[in-house]
């Protein structure tokens, strides 16, 4: 796992070293000294944080066009924007969402790719990245993560409380389903434990109040809980979660919130001994309810019904769950029946 080191640190080192930079987003890339021209890409608020001078000089050229859950149209007209332009180095900058679309328009693609998120999702420090093909969320998998990541503690202060609160317990579902993972891989589980810990804590002081200090420490936390991602890979939970984004397109972070204590409860059922396992390790009782504290701290929605899901919901979005690899690497593959109680109780509560 790549130590975080300041932005200060990059003048001599090669630009073919992963580094993971905690700093101003406008220093780091003062520092790094990208190839370009540049195919910098996100949401029009996201693209504001950073300035074409931060680049020193380079040509720089603007994809404003990330969606949510990114549709496979968004995802052909970036790559044809980054081809265009004949860019060197591509940037990613804001949610999940957009820095999925930079893992996407890397996929394949001779160019360097620097990414800097605003949001919790860990998606930076993972190789996989979403696509959504109709209304299934599909994607791919890179051979290596993405070389450099910066991590500027500003550009979370930009997220409003409700976005804050449900990725954040996206984050933490990421350290839950690592430490139960059938996957093994000793730092992984590691990196696991500690965000589970640091996590919960973290979230409900920022629903009182949020500081630069808290902020980096909550972005160390999701670096943490992405590498457990990337290293031990998601079971019940995202399963459910993927397909549920895919059908609705609420936020993916919403959806976490709303699926997660069901899934915890689930897999309580199911396999309770990694369950009550990961509830000792995180020092918290009952995981589930702790995740049901931290969605009402940031008053975020309990059930897709309140959200206006259709009430078929449950009975469509079951045989896709099934057909989820990621329940193999659950602690015990799920039986129909169990999902089915967890779709539903997702939708109504």
């Amino acid at each position: 796992m790549t130590s975080p080191q300041s932005a200060g640190d990059l003048s001599d080192q090669r630009l073919a070293e992963r580094r993971i930079l905690f700093g101003g987003v406008e220093e780091a890339f003062a520092a790094l000294r990208l190839g370009g021209p540049i195919g910098l890409l996100g949401s029009a608020r996201s693209l504001g944080a950073i300035s074409d001078a931060a680049f020193g000089g380079v040509v720089v050229h603007r994809f404003p066009g990330v969606q949510l859950h990114n549709p496979r149209e968004a995802v052909d007209a970036a790559g044809a924007f980054v081809d265009g332009h004949g860019c060197r180095s591509v940037v990613a900058i804001g949610s999940s969402s957009a820095i999925d679309l930079g893992k996407a328009v890397w996929d394949g693609r001779d160019v360097v790719l620097a990414l800097a998120p605003s949001a919790l999702g860990g998606a930076e420090m993972s190789r996989g990245y979403g696509v959504l093909e109709g209304d299934r969320k599909a994607g791919g998998r890179l051979h290596s993560p993405a070389p450099i990541v910066v991590y500027d503690p500003d550009l979370l202060a930009t997220l409003p409380p409700r976005e804050l609160g449900s990725i954040g317990l996206n984050a933490w579902a990421h350290t839950i389903e690592a430490a139960y993972a059938r996957t093994q891989h000793a730092l992984g589980g590691a990196a696991a434990i500690a965000a589970g810990r640091l996590l919960p804590p973290l979230l409900l002081q920022a629903a009182q109040q949020r500081d630069r200090s808290l902020h980096r420490a909550l972005f160390e936390a999701a670096h943490l809980a992405g590498f457990a991602l990337d290293a031990r890979s998601m079971g019940l939970h995202h399963a459910v979660c993927h397909v549920i984004g895919g059908l609705t397109r609420i936020p993916h972070g919403i959806v976490n919130a709303i699926v997660l204590p069901h899934a915890i409860r689930a897999n309580g059922h199911l396999a309770p001994d990694a369950v009550a396992g990961v509830a000792h390790a995180f020092a918290i009782p009952e995981l589930a309810a702790e995740a049901q504290t931290i969605s009402a701290a940031f008053d975020l929605p309990r059930t897709f019904a309140e959200l206006g899901a259709p009430s078929d919901l449950p009975e469509r979005a079951l045989p896709r769950v099934m057909a989820q690899p990621l329940l193999k690497n659950n602690p015990v593959p799920p039986d129909e029946a169990t999902v089915a109680t967890l779709l539903r109780a997702a939708y109504a509560g």
